[in-house]
């Protein structure tokens, strides 16, 4: 399954489980889960591009410890390899 397609289901599943643990509240502000499915039937005609931003406003850029910068590195290999998607950190400067 295309990773267009996988999203859906990864998306349904966590749905389900927020619902779970908040007595039965849809976790959707536009649409349902119709509609994803919908999304997912026509994923095969649909080229996703995919953007991560991570907001750390704690984390100041000139005063950024090694350990840090290697963790957001990590973070930033696993979501290019997985979604061939932008990375972006916005932190304070």
């Amino acid at each position: 399954m295309e990773k267009a397609q996988q999203l859906p289901a990864h998306l349904n599943d966590r749905a389900g489980k927020y619902a779970q643990r908040n007595n039965g509240i849809s976790p959707y502000d536009v649409g349902d889960v119709t509609k994803l499915f919908a999304i997912r039937e026509r994923a095969h005609m649909l080229e996703p591009r995919f953007h991560t931003i991570v907001a750390q406003p704690g984390l100041q850029a000139g005063q950024a410890t090694n350990d840090q910068l290697l963790l957001l590195a990590g973070a930033q290999k696993y979501v290019r390899e997985t979604t061939a998607g932008d990375f972006t950190v916005y932190c304070s400067p």
